[in-house]
């Protein structure tokens, strides 16, 4: 395999929660986690992988790493390419499941070589054969999903082709004339069609998901985040998403800039109008799940949240900020479950920013910051942030990269109790915890 170096990074996290300025802070960190993943790709033991992978993988390998370093970070942006690769890592461990990490180590090679194939980055022919069931090939950027027939035994990859092998015949798809998002795609030997909607440049509703832990829940009051649009049209999902946004970049330009740079996928997981659960992965950045609800206070608050969680998670792949961040456990103001102070971490370092989103509303005179639902939210998001502060701050024992945030999240809880004293003087403390809607009258 070829050999590629990296050094740990030096990350200045003091506007990790919120950027001050500009939003080259999360550029940085951005930047660390993509190279951090090249390099754990491309340095994966050819030990570890099946006889029938490693022609493949190495191939990949060798083209990302004598390619244009440019173009190898932004494919490992998509995370239906990192996310398969990151799950693979994981399983490098002593006793990891080694048919699990050739299967997705295979998928997100496919997937490198498809979105190689569109931008016409291959130099002569690239096969997959079916080593057991090939992969499905899904593409945001081409808005395109395409599953194998059990009949179909070879992806083939050319300069702006597909190709689809069968026992009884070979037919390509031209990748560079895909026309519009609604056009059928006939491919002999597949299911083709287009799921994908997109709801700012770069950001997509996905009704297609590849993470392997999609399954795997969490959260007590929730069971895994099976797709589905709750019988809504994907044009209703793409107006209440891009009116999370408007808010957003309205109230939290920075914030809106950065979330651009990160966030890839909102995965539709159903429609309730009582309550609203969202969820992230660690090992997707850059995917969010997400309920859909008619209240817009709701929407742009998972939006943030689960955003916020995608950015300290790939920090979290970089650094771990905490010596003590999984044991003991802690009460946690957004959980009912006691958390580790990971938990609580993820807790705080998203409800601050959604703090922040409300008190710049009230700064704008928005018309819900007159509304007593609005301002009962409020004011639970900080006393109830402030409690989570409060544990984190006394009971943590951070990493030196963890210091410099830690004073953010100190500064920021000082910001915020300000307001509330302000605000809410005579108010008794609110308890209970975060996992309600979010609501204005």
């Amino acid at each position: 395999m070829t050999q590629t170096t990296t050094t740990a990074p030096q990350l200045d996290l003091s506007d990790l929660t919120l950027p001050v300025g500009s939003t080259q802070s999360v550029r940085r960190v951005l930047q660390a986690w993509l190279a951090k993943l090249l390099h754990d790709f491309s340095t994966i033991p050819l030990a570890t992988l099946s006889l029938a992978n490693r022609p493949l993988v190495t191939r990949t390998v060798q083209a990302l790493a004598r390619g244009d370093r440019k173009r190898a970070l932004q494919l490992l942006r998509l995370p239906t390419i990192s996310t398969p690769i990151q799950c693979a890592l994981k399983q490098l461990r002593p006793g990891g499941d080694g048919p699990a990490l050739n299967r997705w180590l295979r998928e997100s090679c496919a997937l490198i070589w498809l979105e190689l194939a569109a931008q016409g980055a291959i130099v002569g022919q690239v096969v997959v054969p079916a080593d057991g069931r090939l992969p499905t090939l899904l593409s945001p950027t081409l808005n395109l999903r395409v599953a194998p027939q059990p009949q179909t035994e070879q992806w083939l990859f050319e300069a702006g082709r597909l190709g689809v092998r069968t026992a009884a015949s070979l037919h390509w798809l031209d990748l560079t004339v895909l026309g519009r998002e609604d056009d059928v795609i006939q491919l002999p030997g597949t299911t083709t069609d287009r799921p994908y909607h997109a709801i700012v440049p770069g950001v997509w509703l996905a009704a297609a998901d590849n993470n392997p832990l999609a399954d795997y829940e969490a959260h007590p009051d929730k069971s895994g985040n099976a797709i589905s649009l709750g019988e809504r049209p994907a044009s209703e999902w793409v107006a209440a998403l891009q009116q999370s946004f408007a808010l957003l970049d309205e109230h939290l330009p920075l914030l809106g800039e950065e979330v651009r740079w990160i966030l890839r996928l909102v995965v539709p997981v159903g429609w309730h109008g009582e309550k609203h659960l969202s969820a992230s992965y660690q090992e997707a950045v850059g995917v969010i799940y997400m309920t859909l609800h008619p209240q817009p206070m709701t929407m742009v608050e998972a939006l943030i949240h689960e955003y916020q969680h995608n950015k300290i998670n790939a920090v979290f792949s970089l650094d771990p900020l905490l010596h003590n961040a999984w044991s003991p456990l802690y009460a946690s103001p957004v959980r009912p479950d006691p958390r580790p102070l990971h938990g609580v971490v993820l807790a705080v370092h998203a409800f601050q920013a959604v703090a922040d989103l409300y008190g710049a509303m009230v700064a704008a005179g928005h018309a819900w910051a007159t509304q007593q639902g609005w301002n009962d939210r409020y004011k639970k998001i900080i006393e109830l942030d402030h409690q989570g502060a409060l544990t984190v701050l006394e009971h943590a024992q951070p990493t030196a990269v963890g210091r410099n945030y830690l004073g953010e999240m100190r500064r920021l809880d000082a910001k915020l109790q300000a307001i509330r004293h302000e605000r809410w003087p005579d108010r008794p403390e609110t308890s209970g915890n975060l996992d309600e809607l979010a609501g204005h009258d």
